[in-house]
């Protein structure tokens, strides 16, 4: 690796990292570099995205991985495969460092490692998708509309009308045979995936919500310092929500989690279902319980909507206004979802 401008994509050749990988072939000058373990796949991924994209192999838990993206301008993480030390290091040697996880544990790690930092030369910016990422902006635009918000309810309604990429539908199966952190009432609990649920109204409809191990609840409620805050997530069709809450309480949520990869292979060989696209709605809710304010927005696909977010942060990183801030930045400071959804 050899040019001054290179974005490198780590975990880059699934769905979203050739999505992010197109979009910014096409708006940088830069060599784009789609690293996994599998250089043919890699190498065919590259090969979609144009010819100043190259595919590397590379187990980026292995000991060297650093050095064989030393030279790297920018990373975008697309994999919990990588160890939070290596990203820690990427801001700390002068490149720039982008996460999409959702999941709150791994996030946590990245966050303890890259704050650590004594003197980072380079931005790092994390949960950088849909949820957390929009959801975030969305939930910090309501408070600011109405400051006597004091907790948040948000819900993702996913379309089964086109394919989630693997590891997108892997995660969700992994995550209906875990716990997460929950801050709820002013304090903090650990609940199991599917042990809460409610119904939300979008446009006439009541939607089934099913409370989901989405790392952005927990940041939502720390860096707006609220009483509390629960992400849910709902399948359209309806039927797929019921369905996902029944396995989430079920025996087989094991047999799921630990097999997430494979039967996630197997559903992407199904026909698809419902709409393809993507709604969220965000409520605020005041000490009394009463709705202080709501936000919602409609767009495509979750990799769609998320391979979007991350390429318009991925160039405001390599071609900033202003001299970027060092160590780990909030997405808001970048980002403005308003410029790549429709909002109602």
């Amino acid at each position: 690796m050899n040019s001054a401008r290179t974005i490198c994509l780590l975990g880059g050749y699934g769905d979203v990292g050739i999505r992010v990988a197109r979009l910014l072939h096409e708006e940088t000058s830069s060599r784009v570099v789609l690293v996994g373990r599998d250089e043919k796949r890699a190498k065919r991924a590259a090969a979609l995205v144009g010819p100043r994209s190259e595919g590397m192999a590379l187990d980026v838990r292995g000991p060297h991985a650093a050095e064989h993206l030393a030279e790297a301008t920018l990373c975008i993480n697309l994999t919990e495969a990588t160890p939070p030390k290596l990203a820690a290091t990427f801001v700390a040697n002068g490149t720039h460092f982008i996460d999409t996880s959702a999941t709150p544990t791994y996030v946590a790690d990245l966050r303890a490692a890259i704050d650590a930092l004594p003197d980072p030369r380079a931005t790092g910016v994390l949960e950088t998708g849909l949820a957390p990422g929009l959801t975030n902006l969305l939930a910090a635009r309501l408070c600011e509309d109405h400051p006597d918000t004091g907790s948040i309810d948000i819900l993702i309604e996913l379309g089964m009308g086109a394919h989630h990429g693997l590891a997108a539908t892997a995660w969700t199966l992994q995550a209906l045979d875990q716990t997460y952190p929950m801050k709820s009432q002013g304090k903090w609990q650990e609940v199991r995936t599917g042990a809460v649920s409610r119904r939300f109204t979008i446009q006439g409809r009541s939607i089934l919500g099913v409370g989901f191990a989405f790392s952005d609840q927990q940041s939502i409620a720390r860096d707006l310092g609220l009483a509390g805050a629960r992400t849910f997530l709902a399948i359209d069709p309806g039927w797929m929500t019921n369905t996902l809450h029944w396995l989430s309480r079920a025996p087989v949520r094991r047999f799921l989690g630990g097999n997430s990869t494979a039967i996630a292979r197997a559903l992407q060989r199904l026909p698809v279902l419902g709409p393809p696209g993507t709604r969220v709605l965000v409520e605020g809710y005041n000490a009394r319980g009463e709705i202080t304010g709501k936000e919602s927005m409609s767009g495509g696909p979750q990799a769609e909507l998320t391979s979007h977010v991350v390429a318009h942060l991925a160039l405001a990183l390599m071609h900033p206004a202003t001299d970027l801030p060092p160590g780990l930045q909030p997405l808001g400071m970048f980002v403005d979802p308003a410029s790549f959804v429709e909002r109602r």
